[in-house]
């Protein structure tokens, strides 16, 4: 019954995460917490996370706008690497809260009238992709940065998925051999039940993609907006027992 539940918790959290840039690793994380000690259940859901996100690549490919990619990449691959090398050092309660805060204000600006909208300047991109890489590092919750930068850009919801999905896997690849040097160990019992974990968020992922071409633009927007906000309050206001410092 435990299996049926977090198999099918994977299921609709690749598709949300589809459908909102980020969300797979949030969702699968506490529930890996659950079987798991916390720096293993980080690991296991990393790999999880890489492997659903090749599967949008590969759906996604032709949509790629490779100048933000550029403009992202480089700086989440620094704070990837910092991130999954500082878990007890870097992370911390205020952390969480700022960044919180920031995601807050970021998903508003989508439903307030244009006039009253506030973006950061595209100029600070790349504080975007370092800060995206940093959190994804310590706790594997990249995306939510990541998607409140994007939102700056006119962009169509193919090309806004896709881009995302390769800066994701940037910073994937860097943490992943990372946490791999401590952790691999752990795979050996994991793999089998991994594997089928897999499968689930594969079909979890392609009922994301018939979902999204359901959606209008605006609508996609607002949508990832919302999403954002939750994900904010969520680190706001997060209950101690899962508090960064608890879990590393």
């Amino acid at each position: 019954m435990d299996y049926v539940l977090v198999v099918s918790v994977a299921f609709l959290a690749a598709a949300l995460a589809l459908l909102s840039g980020f969300g797979l690793g949030t969702i699968l994380t506490p529930v890996f917490l659950v079987f798991y000690e916390a720096k293993v259940a980080v690991f296991l859901v990393a790999i999880v996370h890489l492997l659903n996100n090749l599967l949008k690549f590969v759906l996604f490919r032709k949509h790629i706008d490779f100048e933000i990619v550029k403009r992202f990449g480089v700086l989440a691959i620094v704070g990837g690497f910092l991130g999954a090398f500082g878990q007890i050092y870097l992370a911390n309660e205020a952390l969480q809260k700022i960044i919180g805060a920031v995601l807050i204000f970021l998903g508003l600006q989508e439903w307030v009238p244009s006039k009253l909208q506030f973006r950061f300047p595209k100029a600070i991109d790349p504080i975007g992709g370092f800060l995206s890489g940093l959190v994804g590092g310590l706790i594997g919750n990249q995306g939510a940065i990541r998607s409140a930068f994007l939102l700056n850009y006119k962009m169509s919801k193919e090309t806004f998925i896709a881009t995302g999905v390769v800066i994701a896997c940037v910073i994937d690849l860097v943490r992943i051999p990372i946490y791999w040097l401590s952790y691999a160990s752990s795979l050996q019992q994991a793999w089998p039940s991994l594997i089928i974990l897999i499968g689930f968020t594969f079909l979890g992922t392609l009922f994301g993609n018939f979902l999204l071409k359901r959606f209008s633009l605006s609508h996609f927007r607002k949508f990832v907006a919302g999403i954002i906000i939750l994900m904010g309050i969520y680190l706001i206001f997060k209950p101690r027992k899962l508090c960064l410092k608890r879990l590393f």
